[in-house]
């Protein structure tokens, strides 16, 4: 019954003390065709007990019961639970109810009962097996023969079965049997249950502006929903289809215009369980930074995605606490086309992990840029304004920074660290010089009395040493990192034919701008520090704070997809805090930077052996390879059975096996101090 095994993942639901809900189609609404097939199944299993009636239980077995006596054209009586005033000779029995946790009576009339009768009982559920008691009672007292029990759900845990054989019930069929219902998930009998991965699906939407999907929706926001997912919010995504029925994520899925496959929205947002964190006591995520008061720690970082008055505006109306704004200079900036090359998987498009750009500083005359920010933070008072500049000379650097203060913005950021500068004696030629720094930064801070941030490049062995001559300088907080001096080979990047070096970013680099992050918290001179590079979900940003930051500055993810990325960055942040029941984002800035130390004091006595769940496991051997040819060879692959085993003797707890694992079947055990002899098996999980 394949087609009743998808009705049951995709819109069963299951409820504390092992009872599930099917009332979406088998005992409140009902599928018709599904009903159908039940009959027909029930037909092919109990036709050779030539049945001469079909018995069932008021009222969920009712459906089941007709359709199965239309189909075998017998007559069907259900045993009623309340005795109508017309009725005067009937058998009657009580039998306890599982579900509601009481006792009732099932009634059956004397003349619609007989001893002539060959009888099958059809009901919904098979638990604890009172109602087949019941029943078989009632067949007792009229002398009838009871031919054959039918069940659409068997609870096998529940042992109904065995009460029923127990009893002198010869023949029961279940079409689907649950082994266990555990913390609200079914194991189903010989069925390997394949769910569907919230993320995998989420992560094939489109993102449409102008949602179509939503547009056909009468009672949600399924796109919203389906965003929230995608950037690492899958279970506050229920909030935007609480009030969507069936019918309505099923109209909102024919709507979906994806270029391959609908994107399966019923089926991955009917898979999401309640959220388990109360919304209405999320903490606010102020928080100050170099003494600036700001309403999150999200900022859009120095680039393309602020360039004009327009762009910012509609960013600080999205959410977005502030703007670095794309960096001024005094020289005339003229850009290449194209400028962009990104990457990606061959078989995904749009959606790219690295970012590769030759776009260097803002192409406005200084007098346009900042009379833009004047205007902004006239605007948008509550918002925090910060210019980014870069000069050639002594004379470019204090020009620009009095030209930031008299605009009113709250801080200056110098840009050290742009990798694409035409201009000789600017940009990362500057970042990597201690000395240079030093003495712009000190020029700056002695010319204006906002906060200076200098900005950081990457593309250096050591990014402590013009940090530290920064903030020898009098710099208030230090910004990194910048691009990384990167090549890509696209032949459609090629600029009238020529290639050259310029800067990457987008997730590729997170890691990366962590490593950097991470030193420059552990300089013995302490500085605020500005996170960047590959922040696309809360959990990114999140580890920049962890870190160090007090805020981070957000490009390539808003590039890809937008403005609108703020709110599931506040929406995610604001969870994990009150998750963790923390109410100042500020106890979060640098509470993991004890977690890390020199590679030479790290734990080299212990081991953690990989864990395999073979109800995940799909046989595919992609672990056994990787071990095999990347790893020491402690996996053995069962041809047979297509499953793989874990040699103890052999494996060195590296985790290869786990990390290509694509289904998520391998998992870790607790660590256990390593097995002095060689010869000596390790603990198999």
């Amino acid at each position: 019954m394949d087609s009743l095994i998808k009705r049951i993942i995709e819109d069963g639901r299951c409820l504390e003390g092992g009872i599930l809900k099917v009332d979406r189609f088998l005992n409140h609404q009902m599928d018709p065709y599904l009903m159908k097939q039940v009959a027909v199944e029930f037909m092919n299993r109990f036709g050779q007990e030539k049945p001469t009636k079909i018995l069932t239980v008021e009222a969920s077995g009712i459906a089941p019961a007709v359709m199965l006596g239309f189909i075998m054209e017998l007559p069907v009586v259900f045993a009623k639970k309340k005795k109508p005033s017309t009725m005067s000779q009937f058998f009657s029995t009580t039998v306890h109810s599982f579900t509601k946790q009481n006792e009732y009576t099932l009634i059956v009339s004397r003349e619609y009962l007989t001893a002539e009768d060959r009888v099958l009982f059809i009901d919904d559920f098979l638990a604890y097996g009172n109602a087949g008691l019941g029943i078989l009672n009632l067949c007792q007292q009229a002398g009838a023969e009871l031919v054959g029990m039918g069940f659409i759900i068997e609870k096998e845990f529940q042992h109904g079965r065995q009460v029923l054989i127990e009893a002198g019930v010869k023949h029961i069929e279940s079409l689907v049997i649950f082994e266990s219902i555990v913390n609200n998930q079914i194991k189903l009998k010989n069925v390997r249950i394949k769910h569907i991965n919230v993320y995998e699906e989420a992560n094939r939407c489109l993102l449409c502006q102008d949602a179509p999907c939503t547009k056909a929706c009468k009672h949600g926001d399924p796109a919203r929903a389906i965003r929230a997912i995608r950037f690492d919010n899958h279970k506050p995504a229920l909030r935007w289809i609480k009030d969507c029925t069936d019918a309505d994520l099923e109209r909102a899925e024919q709507a979906c215009i994806h270029y391959n496959w609908p994107i399966r929205i019923k089926m991955m947002l009917r898979a999401i369980h309640q959220d388990e964190v109360d919304d209405s006591h999320y903490p606010s995520l102020n928080i100050m930074f170099c003494g600036i008061p700001c309403e999150n720690p999200f900022f859009l970082a120095s680039s393309a995605v602020c360039t004009n008055y327009e762009m910012v505006a509609k960013a600080f109306d999205a959410g977005w606490a502030g703007v670095f704004y794309k960096t001024i200079c005094l020289q005339e900036i003229k850009e290449v086309s194209p400028r962009f090359d990104a990457m990606h998987n061959v078989s995904i498009h749009g959606d790219f992990y690295g970012f590769r750009n030759m776009e260097q500083l803002s192409e406005n005359p200084a007098e346009m840029d900042f009379d833009i920010l004047h205007r902004l933070k006239q605007n948008y008072p509550t918002k925090v304004v910060v210019a980014s500049i870069m000069g050639q000379t002594k004379e470019d650097w204090i020009t620009l920074a009095k030209m930031a203060e008299e605009a009113g913005c709250d801080a200056v950021e110098l840009n050290f660290s742009c990798p694409q500068m035409k201009h000789e004696g600017m940009g990362s030629d500057v970042g990597q010089n201690p000395e240079l720094v030093k003495s712009f930064t000190a020029y700056v801070k002695k010319s204006v009395k906002i906060p200076v941030i200098p900005k950081m490049t990457p593309n250096i062995t050591h990014i402590t040493e013009p940090a530290a001559a920064c903030i020898e300088a009098g710099a208030d907080a230090i910004s990194a990192i910048n691009t990384i001096k990167s090549v890509t080979m696209d032949i459609d990047s090629e600029v009238s034919g020529c290639r050259t070096s310029s800067g990457y970013s987008g997730r590729a680099v997170h890691p990366i701008a962590l490593r950097y992050i991470l030193e420059l918290s552990q300089m013995p001179e302490k500085v605020e520090l500005s996170g960047i590079g590959g922040i696309e979900t809360w959990r990114d940003a999140l580890e920049f704070i962890q870190l160090g930051c007090g805020n981070v500055q957000v490009c390539t993810a808003v590039m890809q997809y937008g403005y609108r990325i703020i709110d599931d960055l506040i929406l995610g942040l604001q969870r994990y805090m009150a998750k963790r029941g923390i109410t100042h984002l500020q106890q979060l800035v640098g509470e993991l930077q004890s977690k890390f130390m020199n590679a030479d004091s790290l734990d080299r006595d212990t081991i953690i052996y990989p864990k395999f769940d073979m109800e995940l496991c799909v046989g595919c051997g992609r672990c056994e390879i990787s071990c095999s040819d990347g790893g020491h060879q402690a996996i053995v692959f069962d041809h047979n059975t297509r499953r793989p085993r874990l040699v103890g003797t052999k494996c060195v707890g590296c985790h290869l096996c786990r990390l290509v694992c694509p289904a998520g079947a391998i998992s870790v055990t607790k660590r256990v101090v390593k097995k002095q002899s060689a010869t000596t098996a390790a603990p198999i999980e």
